[in-house]
């Protein structure tokens, strides 16, 4: 599995104007995930939202396409955020802010295997020995320590944003800079907030949907098997 120094592409000229679909990380993708890795690549726009079934491949293209961004250097890191699913009690957990908060990380250390890169080198810890080594860009948080940061030169991952209440995707959305690329994916009917708490998932999207530098996509088909694809059709 390779590693990789932040080693970005000096050339404008060498920057591709789009997505290659047959050279995505030894991945082939269909039509829907193309269009969808060529929304976040698309320099017009800031913020892509993606509504999409679980199997799809959301998180393995946002992965993939952000390290490319940063790659060719149209940005400086990835800053990945999840949301503890309503957990308010991780603060409490023991150990450090990266002890606590590894457990919501793993479908996005698979993702960034997927696009071979290894976690071990590239995500940043807080014993910083990434960093000083050259080989950290990638930052994980939850938002639940999120208050008072500022989010810039980077390519902003906020994973399953189904479960995000509408005051918690605006507090995320609200820390973002100028120089910012927005990627918010999740999936609408797998929403594990408790009955007392509203998904702001939808919500934001038909708020942003009519920007000019905004784009809402979507993905159907389920990658992962009939088990799997069946199971996500089961009513609660």
């Amino acid at each position: 599995m390779a590693s990789r120094a932040k080693q970005p592409v000096s050339r404008q000229a060498d920057i591709p104007k789009s997505i290659d679909p047959e050279l995505f990380y030894g991945m082939t993708l269909d039509n829907e995930q193309l269009l969808f890795a060529n929304a976040i690549w698309d320099s017009n726009n800031d913020i892509v939202f993606c509504n999409s079934k679980a199997g799809t491949g959301k998180t393995t293209i946002a992965t993939g396409v952000a390290n490319l961004l940063v790659q060719y250097g149209l940005f400086d890191s990835i800053i990945y955020i999840m949301s503890p699913y309503g957990e308010r009690k991780q603060g409490w957990l023991p150990g450090t802010i990266t002890e606590k908060s590894a457990v919501y990380f793993e479908a996005f250390y698979q993702a960034l295997i997927n696009c071979n890169i290894n976690p071990n080198t590239a995500v940043n810890t807080e014993s910083m020995v990434n960093q000083k080594n050259g080989t950290g860009f990638v930052t994980c948080i939850t938002d639940t320590f999120l208050r008072g940061t500022n989010l810039d030169d980077a390519v902003v991952i906020i994973d399953e944003a189904q479960n995000y209440t509408a005051p918690q995707l605006k507090k995320v959305l609200t820390r973002v800079g100028s120089k910012v690329k927005v990627i918010v994916i999740g999936h609408d009917l797998q929403c594990d907030l408790s009955d007392k708490e509203v998904s702001g998932f939808i919500q934001c999207i038909e708020h942003f949907q009519d920007k000019e530098r905004a784009a809402v996509c979507r993905l159907t088909t389920n990658h992962r098997g009939w088990i799997s694809q069946w199971a996500d059709e089961l009513k609660e």
